[in-house]
């Protein structure tokens, strides 16, 4: 008997041994899996908190890049209006050629407005696109151009201003003929002759001497009425044809019509790259819209440029 006991107590002692293990086992197993959820729910917290992180950082690059395209924006405006201003300024005096100054090539306002379009046209080419440069310059060329024709024809239409004013001025004295306005009406009628003497000689209905003398004449009554400079008085007797007056007039006027169209061109495309749907360009140089955009607007240059 006292065997049979002993081996029970070590039976006794092996299972309980094993329960022990058991349930060892037990509560490792339970807390590996609760050490597993508890690494799954950090990783799904880390995984929340780096997509917060991404699109925090996305808002912050979308505004950052809206406030640089809207500053752009705002210092093309101020550039494209600026070159505007000065080439409407340019278009105004050059429009009005009997009023420019006797002395405008040197110092007048017309070349002080040709200067200032070209610097307003030098910080449009620096700010672009280069589509825009390309309509501001022809614009600017165009400006150019026409102020040049008006400053050709300034001192024959400063003349004929004066000379018309003179005649038709309502205290015009018609007793005395060494008066202003008698003086004026003797220089617009010989200049008149002079013109029919001109025409005559081109036809061969007149010899040379006889224009000769009849320039003579309208030399004398254009010193005498004492009205012009000495500029005027050449741009009056060196060419007086009618159709060398004609001829220049008619320059001038297409300048001028070739200039409005080209501002036109440039101000249409301008308010299509400022539209705010806008103008994504060479900032970041993938956008395919604004390639699209700015060929549009490169189409209206080509038909410009002669």
């Amino acid at each position: 008997m006292g065997g049979g006991d002993g081996m029970e107590t070590v039976v006794g002692a092996v299972c309980t041994l094993l329960g022990v293990a058991v349930g060892a086992l037990g509560a490792l197993a339970a807390a590996r899996i609760q050490l597993r959820g508890a690494i799954a729910q950090a990783d799904a917290v880390l995984a929340q908190a780096d997509t917060t992180y991404r699109a925090a950082l996305d808002q912050a690059y979308a505004a950052q890049r809206a406030a640089h395209e809207q500053w752009r924006r705002e210092i093309r405006r101020d550039a494209y209006a600026a070159f505007v201003t000065a080439l409407d300024e340019v278009r105004e005096l050059a429009a009005r050629p009997e009023l420019l100054d006797a002395r405008e090539e040197a110092s007048g306002a017309l070349p002080a407005a040709s200067r200032a379009v070209t610097a307003a046209f030098a910080v449009v080419e620096l700010e672009g696109p280069a589509s825009l440069t390309l309509l501001a310059r022809t614009a600017h060329q165009r400006g150019l151009t026409a102020a040049e024709h008006a400053l050709r024809l300034a001192p024959r239409a400063t003349a004929m201003r004066l000379l018309n004013s003179a005649t038709g001025a309502a205290t015009a004295d018609t007793s005395d003929s060494g008066s202003p306005s008698a003086l004026a009406r003797a220089a617009h009628q010989a200049l008149t002759q002079l013109r029919e003497a001109v025409y005559r000689m081109e036809r061969g209905e007149t010899g040379r001497d006889a224009y000769d003398a009849v320039r003579q004449r309208a030399t004398e009554a254009v010193d005498a009425c004492g009205l012009f400079t000495p500029d005027q008085t050449r741009a009056l007797l060196s060419d007086p044809s009618w159709e060398v007056a004609l001829r220049m007039g008619s320059e001038h006027a297409d300048a001028l019509a070739r200039c409005e169209a080209a501002r036109g061109d440039f101000v249409t495309a301008a308010r299509a790259l400022l539209a705010p749907d806008g103008d994504n360009d060479a900032d970041t140089g993938d956008d395919t819209d604004t390639d699209q955009r700015e060929a549009r607007v490169a189409r209206p240059a080509r038909r410009l440029i002669p």
